[in-house]
């Protein structure tokens, strides 16, 4: 069951406008952000972790909102979170994160396996991905908590500490599940086909955009059965479980937060006004 952080109203003087903040407050997982009270139309910002996240331009119920991604590597304690509006309005509150502890791995590759890692080809295959995942929707396409992609047992969990061949450090950026060779793989929610490509290491690989910053990828498919631009639905075969890039059957599947890695299990069941 997903821990959920209470809702917290911050009013700006004379106005009855709201900053709220849902979700696990723990290293690598999604935040579920929401300003409420706004006029229609409104715009703006959300200063987060050092970075800058768009906000979705307020609804017709004076609703805008965004997923913020927490790093894995945010230390702990109390942070600031700045909502920043088009009418000079501005929201602050301050969000405690919690430590997670992550578990380590020792994985031994080939060297050739392992090489193929630094080659500026898989360099170009990630960097088409967090390109394709940039642009804003900002709207929600799902409807509903997620579903798991593939119904298979988890191996490699979110965030696991890597250590390859003794030497080179790294940390799973997905959920490994240990599906078999042509399985099907679903779509766990409504959303658009942003990318398919042939990787070096991330074989066969599709890339989902949900709206509101959130986006999945799936690797080491041993087949792809949608198209960029496709519009996909919750349940959809988008693909089937391989070995493609070099490694055993299986899926791994990621879910980033304006392109940053966060835990995939945290849509699993969302907050209930997120659903």
């Amino acid at each position: 069951m997903m821990l959920l952080l209470l809702l917290v109203m911050l009013a700006a003087p004379g106005l009855a406008q709201s900053l709220s903040v849902m979700g696990n407050p723990r290293q690598g997982d999604p935040l579920f952000v929401s300003v409420q009270g706004v006029p229609p139309g409104t715009t703006g910002t959300l200063r987060w972790a050092n970075l800058r996240l768009e906000l979705s331009a307020a609804d017709e119920q004076g609703v805008m909102r965004t997923v913020a991604p927490i790093p894995v590597d945010l230390a702990p304690g109390s942070h600031p979170m700045v909502a920043e509006l088009s009418d000079q309005t501005r929201l602050e509150r301050r969000v405690p994160i919690n430590k997670r502890p992550f578990p380590s791995q020792e994985i031994w590759l080939s060297e050739a396996t392992l090489a193929s890692y630094s080659t500026p080809q898989n360099k170009a295959d990630d960097e088409a991905i967090l390109e394709a995942l940039k642009p804003f929707e900002p709207q929600r396409l799902w409807s509903g908590s997620f579903l798991l992609p593939c119904q298979a047992p988890q191996t490699t969990g979110f965030g696991a500490k890597r250590l390859y061949n003794g030497w080179k450090r790294s940390y799973h950026k997905g959920l490994d599940l240990a599906g078999w060779e042509g399985q099907e793989v679903l779509a766990p929610a409504d959303g658009v086909v942003l990318h398919t490509a042939q990787g070096i290491v991330n074989g066969n690989t599709v890339v989902l955009g949900h709206g509101l910053g959130l986006g999945t990828s799936y690797f080491h498919l041993s087949s792809i059965e949608v198209e960029e631009g496709q519009t996909v639905k919750r349940g959809q075969v988008i693909g089937r479980v391989g070995g493609t890039g070099g490694f055993a059957p299986h899926l791994h599947w990621e879910l980033r937060a304006h392109g940053l890695p966060v835990e995939p299990q945290a849509v699993l069941e969302l907050p209930a006004s997120w659903r």
